[in-house]
């Protein structure tokens, strides 16, 4: 992983949007770096994620995954990433734009986009509610959705781990964690007997620690941030929870799978890359260990490399037919959505379902324990529910 500055920083600290719009500052990386606007005529293709504040854990992976991509691309452009501007440049720059890991990362850059119709091929941001913003037409996503995750752990809660009982324990301040957990929360109720309790905090983790394990829970379900989820998850087991902590794709970082004492500790994240026999896989953890000097992949890398081809081909394709524009690339970009012959990625198969916007992929559900990670299920959820674009009760 890149060294990465504060990635524990309180919630209060990167709240605001003028932060938040800071965590979408691009790097110096593979291929060039700099101003986009030094090589004009040149087609250009931005690589967005934040490897230096709350998102690094993930946005590093997915930076290091899209640099893979664009190492073996098959097409005449080049990849730009920024180490001294923001969004807006990139958006201004580029005729397509890979990145972001999550929905309130994306919301904050999205104006920036919509205002220069570039399109956006997302890795990891899973709310389906960002579909309502301006410009939404933009986007495609190489990620499941927050309804397919939080289903997935719901069902794989109730049926493999018997638990009834939960506490949706979320940060209120964030947009994904309040879609994830709205969505655990909607399809635990739709089990039979299935009772969840919701929790909301922000500044005061302990007031709603006492609170979530006063309803003596089997199980509680963390909706919160990559720098949050270890510190809270470490809070329950010293306040004494021995029951098993549930998390979304924001656990699938190095904090929460190496760390010691955080006892036991699903997440649902969007692939499994240890030994899976796959050819294409496995070229893939190949390329990356020796890229990167030995390090094992996580599923955000794999999810940047999948958003990445997909913009190299739409780039290739737009090329092909002579003209190479945003409208173009973005056209190619939702033809390859619609095809009848989906874009098979590392992370599975990238093609919505009819009036879909994200595709349906198995959700990957796997447990850590004190530092030692293993698969526990691949699941594909029976009943996905609508996604909750308001409040969380």
């Amino acid at each position: 992983m890149n060294t990465r500055m504060n990635t524990r920083m309180p919630l209060s600290n990167i709240d605001s949007p003028s932060l938040l719009l800071l965590a979408l500052l691009l790097v110096a990386g593979c291929r060039a770096s700099g101003n986009a606007g030094s090589d004009a005529g040149v087609t250009k293709l931005a690589i967005v994620f934040d490897d230096s504040l709350g998102q690094a854990s993930l946005g590093s992976e997915g930076k290091r995954g899209a640099m893979l991509a664009v190492e073996e691309h098959g097409a005449d452009f080049r990849a730009v990433y920024f180490n001294d501007a923001a969004a807006v440049d990139a958006a201004r720059e580029a005729v397509v734009a890979v990145g972001f890991t999550d929905s309130d990362e994306l919301r904050v850059a999205m104006p920036a986009f919509a205002a220069a119709g570039t399109p956006v091929m997302v890795a990891g941001a899973t709310d389906p509610c960002l579909l309502t913003m301006s410009g939404a037409e933009l986007l495609s996503f190489a990620c499941y959705s927050d309804p397919m995750q939080g289903a997935a752990m719901a069902e794989f809660a109730y049926e493999r781990l018997a638990v009834r009982e939960t506490v949706v324990l979320f940060d209120a301040k964030s947009e994904f964690a309040s879609a994830v957990g709205a969505a655990f929360t909607t399809a635990f109720r739709g089990l039979p007997a299935g009772k969840t309790a919701v929790v909301a905090f922000s500044s005061d983790v302990e007031g709603a620690i006492t609170t979530a394990l006063a309803k003596k829970p089997q199980a509680i379900y963390l909706a919160a941030l990559p720098q949050d989820g270890p510190r809270v998850t470490s809070a329950l087991r010293m306040r004494g929870f021995t029951g098993a902590v549930l998390g979304p794709d924001s656990f699938d970082e190095p904090e929460i799978f190496n760390a010691q004492g955080l006892g036991v500790v699903y997440y649902s994240t969007h692939a499994w890359l240890a030994g899976k026999g796959e050819p294409a896989v496995d070229a893939f953890v190949a390329r990356y260990r020796q890229r990167f000097g030995g390090a094992e992949p996580t599923a955000f890398a794999a999810l940047g490399y999948d958003a990445t081809r997909i913009a190299v081909a739409a780039i290739a394709r737009a090329q092909s037919g002579g003209v190479v524009t945003r409208a173009t690339v973005g056209r190619a970009m939702r033809e390859f959505a619609s095809s009848s012959t989906p874009f098979e990625g590392i992370t599975g198969t990238i093609a919505p379902a009819a009036n879909e916007r994200f595709p349906r992929k198995s959700v990957w559900i796997i447990e850590a324990t004190d530092g030692k990670r293993q698969l526990a299920s691949r699941w594909e959820p029976v009943k996905i529910p609508d996604p909750s674009c308001g409040k969380l009760r």
